[in-house]
């Protein structure tokens, strides 16, 4: 059985014109998803003493996701308001001063002893697991996978490749499949093992140093785009990891079941609403009911 820890964001997704909210956060899916498709899971993050902040920490623990090593803080939960514009999601607001940004996971000693015990680590960029944290974890003996979403730089990627084992990029922005491979190339060349970059509805690559693999979109009846990125990841992992002491298999091979198996799964998944397909009703108008809302503080 696949061990998979996820280090990070807990967070609500609410739709202000439905009238739903969504547990979700990057890593919060990872975690769920693992556990789905059989994998032991685990997720490190911060749950606030709100009662949005219960339904987050039930969620994963109604799984069997070990929280062990999560934290509890008097604060306010992770929150966004969000619409969607045609099954694509669109972040309107969010909360920039959540119980995650107050009170971020610090990676001590201990934790990074926990976290030897799995087989991959996730973190992302969105997970308030900053750039040292990673070399930390990875200089401490921890295979590390680090979702770079849309929001990267080559100075963030040349900071922390060499500490990876898996890298993944949102890429559907670059400007083509030249620039694509040329990043992924970059990154492998800098010491990362393998490194995935999906690319909306012209499917995702994938480059582990020798050769490139393509895996082309699945149809799906989108209903919602959600977490598509996460479940992709959490899918790629667990059976790419599951086939990697498979002998009678070759490296491309591995790669190349896993790039389908993952977009078979993220299919499925934005064909429900929300990044888990479990959801709430709210009152957006009253937030303050459920949320320890601060005043904004714009950054």
């Amino acid at each position: 059985m696949i061990k998979l820890l996820s280090i990070g964001i807990a967070t609500m997704d609410i739709y202000r014109h439905h009238g739903m909210m969504y547990p979700g956060g990057n890593e919060y899916n990872i975690a769920y998803h693992a556990a789905t498709l059989g994998g032991k899971a685990a997720f490190m993050g911060v749950f606030a003493n709100d009662e949005v902040g219960r339904i987050l920490y039930d969620t994963l623990n109604q799984k069997g996701i070990d929280l062990s090593y999560s934290h509890h803080r008097t604060g306010s939960s992770g929150y966004a308001i969000v619409d969607l514009v045609e099954g694509d999601r669109v972040f309107v607001d969010w909360n920039k001063r959540g119980v995650t940004d107050e009170f971020p996971i610090e990676i001590t000693e201990d934790e990074i002893l926990y976290a030897r015990q799995f087989d991959i680590v996730c973190t992302s960029h969105h997970g308030r697991i900053s750039l040292d944290k990673v070399k930390k974890l990875a200089e401490g003996g921890v295979h590390v996978c680090r979702d770079f979403c849309d929001f990267f730089t080559m100075e963030d990627v040349n900071m922390v490749a060499k500490y990876l084992d898996f890298a993944f990029f949102s890429a559907s922005h670059l400007s083509g499949m030249d620039e694509i491979k040329k990043l992924l190339k970059e990154v492998v060349s800098l010491g990362c093992k393998l490194a995935i970059a999906t690319m909306g509805g012209d499917g995702s690559i994938a480059y582990d140093g020798k050769d490139f693999y393509c895996q082309p979109c699945i149809k799906a009846n989108v209903i919602d785009t959600m977490g598509a990125g996460d479940s992709f990841i959490s899918a790629f992992l667990m059976n790419y990891l599951s086939r990697k002491a498979d002998e009678s298999l070759d490296i491309g091979d591995k790669i190349r079941n896993s790039l389908h198996e993952a977009a078979m799964y993220s299919a499925k998944v934005v064909e429900t609403n929300g990044s888990l397909g479990i959801g709430y009703q709210v009152d957006v108008s009253n937030l303050k009911q459920i949320i320890n809302i601060k005043e904004r503080k714009e950054l």
